[in-house]
Parts: structure tokens; sequence; C-alpha cells
């Protein structure tokens, strides 16, 4: 995930504009990569990177950008770090089941106060397979034969996922690369 070769994690820190957090917490970050060039951008913010127990003790000290950004291990299917005002979720949506997906919405939205913002970063489908990229129909077809139920989503598939978990879908934005961000609040 640290070396995506479409220059992913650039693209998403350039895709929004994080002036205003002030903790930023990647769920199932893995080594943080994203995390560290969204705060390299911005002076201000914190961040939390939020994964299985061995995978942030791998995280080095000198990639926490000098101590702003934390560590927390534990799984994004149990209870969460409560206290950011912004939650990430980057290219973890797409290898879970509806059911686990809602599971997993729904401890953010505990884990979130009133006024935090989740980032969901993943792959939409489109609807129409002659409107879509050929790429997306196969890494959907992958999620698929890899962990059964697992697939990509179309936008009124991740609004359906955001509902059912009390989230309101406030925006979709397109990006430079292959993932868009999905902007949800609570409601």
């Amino acid at each position: 995930m640290a070396n995506l070769p479409d220059d992913r994690h650039n693209a998403v820190a350039a895709a929004y504009d994080l002036s205003g957090a002030t903790l930023i917490t990647d769920l199932g970050g893995g080594n943080g990569e994203t995390l560290r060039r969204m705060l390299a951008r911005f002076p201000t913010p914190r961040g939390l990177v939020f994964d299985r127990d061995d995978v942030v003790a791998a995280i080095p000290a000198a990639a926490r950008l000098e101590g702003r950004i934390d560590v927390a291990g534990g799984s994004i299917l149990d209870r969460l770090p409560a206290g950011a005002d912004m939650y990430l979720l980057v290219r973890v949506r797409h290898n879970w089941s509806d059911e686990d997906g809602i599971r997993t919405l729904r401890n953010c939205r505990a884990a979130m106060s009133p006024d935090a913002l989740l980032l969901i970063v993943d792959q939409i489908l489109e609807p129409d397979p002659t409107r879509g990229h050929p790429a997306a129909y196969l890494v959907d077809l992958q999620m698929m034969a890899m962990f059964g139920s697992a697939c990509e989503r179309t936008p009124a598939e991740f609004g359906g996922l955001l509902a059912a978990s009390g989230f309101t879908l406030l925006r979709l934005s397109p990006g430079t690369s292959p993932v868009s961000i999905i902007e949800a609040a609570p409601r």
C-alpha cells in the first residue's frame, strides 16, 4: 500500500483541505503513508494511525513526523478511538462484506462527535459498465474471488451503507487517481 504505482497517496492528500482539522484518525491505516502525505501538506493537524497491534508496532518513530503521528492498535470491527474530528477509511471498505462494512461504519459513528467527518477513500464502481473503467470491474471480481462477499461499490451502494450506519453522505469527489473521496457526517 505504501508504493501504489498511480501516486494515489499524493492524489488523496492533494484532493482534500485538511487545514481545519486538529486530529485525523486513519482507520486501518497500515504504515501511515497516506496520513503522512496528508499531514505533510498541512502543518496544524495531528494524526493517529489505528490498525492491528503488529502493524502499528512496525511503524518506526522516524515515520511519525516528529511526533505528529501517534499509533494505536486494535480492530476496526471493535471499538474505535474517539476524539478525532476526521476519520479516514482509505482502501479499507472494498474488502469487507456489507454486514462487516455496516458494523465498521457503526463503530466509526459511535466514536465520532456530532461535528466530526468521515472520509472514505475508495474506488467507486460506475453502475453502467459501458461507461466505467475496465480495471474497476476487474478489481471488483478480484474482491469477490478473494473474500467471497466483498466488492467494489456504486455511489448508491455507498449511500445505502452509510445511511444504514447513521451517516449522511455529504459529497462524492472523484479524484485524479482511481479512488474517490466520499465525505460523510453523522446523522
